[in-house]
């Protein structure tokens, strides 16, 4: 275990082989978070977002997007796979 600063609140915790980058309550914030942005997605299909317009686009906050890419729950695969549909 070692003391390291979650990337998404800045608050020092004890992580552990699963928390590496974010703290448990933002991995519980950001896994309940998740559904809600995959869904707009989904609806949003044949919009291109960056992280940015994403953000404005749903009212979430840009540091919230940008951990659930850190996490690896979006990325850029949706948008290769637009790309390679057209």
């Amino acid at each position: 275990m070692a003391l390291v600063v979650c990337k998404s609140c800045r608050k020092a915790f004890l992580s552990g082989p699963q928390e590496e980058f974010f703290c448990l309550n933002c991995v519980t914030r950001l896994r309940e978070l998740y559904p809600t942005v995959r869904g707009f997605l989904r609806n949003h299909h044949e919009e291109a977002y960056t992280a940015q317009s994403l953000s404005n686009a749903m009212g979430i906050a840009l540091k919230d997007i940008n951990s659930l890419i850190l996490m690896g729950l979006l990325g850029h695969q949706e948008a290769i796979k637009k790309l390679t549909e057209r």
